[in-house]
């Protein structure tokens, strides 16, 4: 049940929240405007874009792009609002009141904890739901704002039923379902029975179930002695449409994955390292919402003379840590000398098993 006391201390979270997370997006916005401006000028001056609509433009790409942004920056939100709100409370000598009429200061801190949980639940959501709703609107924003097209390039494709044949494309309309530059290339079992297949495009036939060549020829036998016939059909089992556009997830940042996603990369690339990495990155990503509040908060309560920009100096110090520690696990990852979910859960269990001593031993 939510007392009164928890009402004020959480109105005083919720705020400093609302807060730190407006303060972060809008750097988002101020840094990309910076770097990025150019860009977007260059790019509206040859498309004939006007003022106003490369406002409205700019303004449509960043509100998509929020959820991306929220699930980047929101554990750093939390432990940035959590220590301004108690810098606020103890500024203001409202913890000595709270204590002296025999609340505990676990049951003062309780609401900062309930916002670090409901942070870390809606990343989860977010990942799951948002973000692939809003991905291919992002994904068109950005290339009118930048120029870009929406075709995959540079696909590489292996058949599910035949490790030694690979299917490269250099480009693909997702829209027309159409590949162009094809080639396909079988190892085979010996030098003798390797086949070569090029085609200039190939389409999706929704009844053959399989994609027609356009101007397809294959080579088969030796090298010395390779036979050049026509070639209709690509005849490539498990090759489809929602294979590709599996290649277009694949060569999407991981951050921006769904749980979904990530597990079907990581069924249909198994030993993967990055996809295995991002998979359990989801799950322990949320966590350091919690992890850095209770890593923080104990600091800030003993931090009794320190000043309130003191402690979000420190909240911030604490985030940098956590960071380092995170982005040297997943460059040992990248690197094979971890494996990845070792580098996944690592700052976790220790950045987690230090908050909960520290947390535990915090004097009230």
């Amino acid at each position: 049940m939510i007392g009164r006391l928890d009402r004020y201390v959480l109105l005083a979270v919720v705020g400093a929240y609302a807060a730190a997370l407006l303060f972060l997006v809008s750097m988002f916005v101020m840094f990309d405007l910076l770097f990025e401006m150019h860009t977007y000028l260059d790019v509206a001056k040859r498309n004939d874009i006007g003022v106003f609509r490369l406002v409205v433009m700019l303004a449509e790409y960043h509100l998509v792009q929020m959820p991306i942004v929220f699930v980047t920056i929101a554990p750093f939100v939390t432990v940035i609002a959590t220590m301004f709100a108690l810098s606020k409370l103890m500024a203001a000598n409202e913890i000595a009141p709270m204590l002296f009429t025999g609340r505990s200061l676990l049951r003062i801190l309780r609401p900062m904890l309930g916002i670090a949980v409901f942070s870390a639940v809606a990343m989860g959501v977010t990942w799951q739901w948002v973000i692939p709703n809003i991905a291919e609107q992002h994904e068109r924003l950005h290339a009118a704002l930048v120029g870009g097209g929406l075709n995959l390039k540079r696909i590489t494709v292996r058949a599910k039923d035949n490790p030694r044949q690979e299917l490269f494309c250099r480009e693909y309309d997702r829209t027309m379902q159409k590949m162009s530059g094809v080639i396909v290339y079988n190892r085979g079992s010996s030098r003798g029975d390797g086949i070569y297949l090029e085609a200039a495009e190939a389409r999706w036939n929704l009844e053959a179930k399989d994609w027609d060549l356009t101007n397809g020829w294959r080579k088969t036998g030796e090298v010395e002695k390779r036979e050049i016939v026509p070639q209709a059909r690509l005849g490539m089992n498990g090759v489809t449409p929602k294979l590709i556009t599996d290649s277009v997830k694949a060569q999407k940042q991981t951050s921006s994955m769904s749980y979904t996603e990530l597990r079907d990369l990581m069924q249909s690339r198994p030993g993967k390292a990055d996809y295995v990495l991002a998979f359990h990155v989801h799950f322990t990503f949320p966590l350091a919402n919690l992890v850095l509040v209770l890593l923080a908060l104990p600091f800030a309560v003993n931090f009794e003379r320190g000043r309130r920009i003191e402690r979000v100096v420190f909240a911030i110090l604490i985030c940098a840590g956590y960071l380092v520690v995170d982005l040297i696990c997943q460059n040992l990852a990248f690197d094979n000398y971890i494996h990845p979910i070792v580098a996944a859960w690592t700052p976790t269990i220790v950045f987690g098993s230090l908050g909960a001593v520290v947390f535990g031993g915090m004097r009230s």
